[in-house]
């Protein structure tokens, strides 16, 4: 572990290395998730009952129990001969059944293809948080000619080469299309463990990463919120081609102006702004829009805000209501009004948003005529959650959870927001920009701010990857156990002490290589050789040739036995349990001692962890919408626990690990507890916890949505 950091081997030998694991995540994958996959298809089959559907679920099934290998082996086949080629090449070459006509498709060859384009969709949406490093030190590790390659290793390239090998092995269309539509979840957590430990591998061999593509919208945000954004945007359009506005109110008074003795605002004093006449007649200040121009309007309000920013009540003034009010007598158009209508809207809905501390929201509430003129230079500020206007507001959101009051670094944070703010407001000229510019900014002072954290979390983090480490490699092991003896049964007494003696040494293995290395293989290897000397031989022929390969089994048992410092009297009983089944076929008068098992359910094994694995080995219930919204969580995000756990109502994710684990922290990065999903999931169902929307934006286009569609 403290050895120094080897020199970078060259880049077509770590690509191989790359491409020789992953092809391996491949080739025992249905032996691997074979139960969950057949739980699947009898789902599927309990919920939609048919003769077709049944007669296909029958097919997979049968599949399933007699053939794992077989699927394995044509899965991995085809992606092996996927990564050899060209992509740019590939795109444009005819397929193969390819006539040079143009033919309809029948039904089930549609159905196909829109599985394999949905579910390579939805991995690439699920894993892109797991993908991106890894495909970040792919770009540093290839050459920008071989850049186009990177495609072959993203989640619709691998579904389609698992298409192609169902349909090599010739399984009927629907079936075909079955079980790739159940085979969709356990291949993303096995791409998910492959991204993480490759991407491991890569970092342990000194491959930096390069800067690639920033996330789109649709990479991290879920469907409902881009969504919503395109419905209020569709609502804008709509009522600015029908001309139905909302109505106009009297005036535009001014909170916040010198009164009279008598309560009544003193017009004397008051300053008009450009475009804006008295009203007369009227009780306090009243100002009405002289026919003229909208911007200018804009530019008056943005530059010379109302003289006080709360109202009586302390709340941050709606500055769009009291523009909105006589905005018709300019030059505005159907669509800026109703664009100045849904855009007051967002700003209520975001200004009474109790998470956002009330400091904040005086900064927030600046930003309403720059972010008007945002989203009428660019009106889909609504559509696309990665708009620079929209990610500040968002990013001013989670400053005001993340340095509250009561924070220590609350003055600095604050006097950042203000400034960025002040920044944006005197610029109208180049207001986007003006976003751009507050967003990095804003950017790089948290992100010095959460330097500073992760070295006090360091160590925390150290100890949980080193605990996820071992314990996907356990289970890893315990699955390739599983898999050799459905297919080679041993007597249980070999299996349990291959289970207390082999698995840890495959499972130190893993996390000293960083995944499925040459090390893994070859105790893999070690395993099958073991499995197939316990088998009585078919001919003399094999009997020789097994006989011959003993001493090199036992020696290598041995070494990695060594190697974990395995005691004398272990190493005996190990050697024991499996030298009694050899026996059996090489000395057949010695009789038969113990009677084989196609089946081993592994015992219970303590693992470091001071919660409990978060995978465990057994069967697993199907997730459901509150696992997956456990699982859906990312660093920065916010849960909420109601009675507090660890003394934390409200706690920040500050690492997420790939089996599950959870590394929560206060906002200071004080007072660290550990969960894995599951049983955050639990509370959550229980209502003990709440994971709140993180994107104050998002939450205000859905609120808005919602109102819309209620109008």
């Amino acid at each position: 572990m403290n050895a120094p950091t080897p020199p970078i081997p060259p880049s077509g030998d770590l690509r191989t290395e790359v491409d020789t694991r992953l092809v391996q995540a491949l080739e025992n994958f249905f032996q691997r998730n074979r139960p969950a996959i057949h739980d699947g298809i009898q789902r599927a089959l309990a919920s939609e009952p048919g003769p077709s559907l049944l007669a296909a679920g029958q097919d997979c099934t049968d599949w399933l129990a007699v053939h794992p290998d077989q699927l394995s082996d044509a899965f991995a086949a085809r992606y092996r001969s996927h990564l050899a080629r060209d992509p740019e090449t590939a795109a444009i070459e005819p397929s193969a059944d390819s006539s040079g006509e143009l033919s309809l498709l029948d039904d089930a060859t549609l159905e196909r293809q829109l599985t394999v384009n949905k579910s390579g969709l939805r991995l690439t949406d699920a894993l892109f948080p797991d993908m991106q490093p890894f495909l970040a030190r792919m770009m540093g590790l290839l050459d920008r000619q071989y850049a186009g390659t990177l495609a072959h290793y993203s989640p619709p390239a691998i579904v389609r080469a698992l298409s192609d090998a169902l349909d090599d092995l010739g399984l009927e269309a629907r079936s075909g299309t079955l079980l790739l539509q159940q085979a969709t979840r356990p291949l993303q957590d096995s791409l998910r463990h492959t991204y993480v430990s490759l991407a491991q591998f890569l970092e342990s061999r000194g491959i930096a990463a390069r800067e690639s593509r920033p996330l789109r919208a649709a990479d991290r945000c879920p469907e409902s919120s881009a969504s919503a954004g395109s419905d209020v945007l569709a609502h804008i359009q709509r009522a600015a081609e029908s001309g139905v506005l909302p109505a106009a109110q009297r005036g535009i008074s001014l909170p916040g102006d010198p009164t009279c003795d008598s309560g009544h605002p003193a017009q004397a004093a008051t300053h008009v702004p450009p475009g804006f006449s008295l009203a007369t007649g009227s009780p306090g200040v009243v100002m009405v829009p002289t026919p003229g121009s909208f911007l200018e309007s804009l530019d008056h309000w943005q530059i010379t805000p109302p003289a006080s920013t709360v109202d009586a009540s302390g709340a941050p003034v709606l500055v769009l209501r009291q523009l909105q009010t006589h905005a018709q007598a300019t030059d505005a158009a159907h669509f800026d009004l109703a664009m100045l209508d849904a855009v007051a809207c967002l700003f209520e809905f975001i200004l009474a948003d109790t998470d956002v501390s009330s400091s904040y929201k005086s900064a927030i509430a600046r930003m309403q005529i720059p972010v008007l003129r945002v989203a009428l230079a660019t009106p889909d500020f609504f559509s696309d959650d990665s708009h620079p206007a929209r990610r500040t507001l968002d990013l001013l959101g989670l400053f005001s959870r993340r340095f509250p009051e009561t924070h220590h670094a609350h003055p600095p944070a604050l006097a950042e927001v203000e400034t960025v703010c002040n920044a944006i407001a005197h610029q109208p000229a180049r207001q986007t920009q003006a976003f751009a510019d507050a967003l990095t900014h804003l950017n790089a002072w948290l992100d010095a701010e959460n330097a500073r954290a992760d070295v006090a979390m360091s160590a925390d983090v150290a100890r949980l990857e080193q605990v996820e480490r071992q314990e996907l490699g356990t289970l890893l092991a315990l699955e390739t156990l599983q898999d050799l003896t459905a297919r080679h049964p041993a007597p249980t007494s070999v299996l349990r002490q291959l289970e207390r003696a082999w698995i840890p040494y495959m499972a130190a293995l893993y996390v000293e290589e960083s995944g499925e290395g040459p090390a893994w293989r070859e105790a893999s290897s070690t395993l099958l050789n073991l499995f197939l000397s316990l088998q009585a031989p078919a001919d003399e022929a094999t009997r020789e040739k097994r006989l011959q390969t003993l001493p090199k089994i036992n020696s290598a048992l041995r070494n990695g036995l060594l190697s974990q410092h395995a005691e004398p009297g272990q190493l005996r009983e190990f050697f024991a349990a499996i030298t009694a089944t050899q026996e059996c076929w090489i000395r057949p008068e010695v009789g038969h001692h113990e009677t084989p098992v196609s089946h081993f359910e592994p015992s219970s094994i303590a693992l470091i962890s001071p919660e409990g694995p978060a995978r465990r080995a057994g069967a697993m219930t199907p997730p459901d919408t509150t696992q997956q919204q456990a699982d859906a969580l990312r660093e920065g995000d916010w849960v909420d626990f109601s009675p507090p756990y660890e003394g934390l109502e409200t706690a920040r994710v500050a690492w997420v690990g790939v089996q599950g684990y959870l590394l929560f922290c206060d906002s200071d990065g004080e007072t660290r507890f550990s969960l894995d999903t599951l049983r955050l999931a639990e509370a959550i169902r229980a209502g003990q916890a709440t994971v709140p929307e993180q994107s104050l934006t998002r939450k205000a286009m859905l609120r808005l949505r919602e109102q819309l569609q209620t109008r």
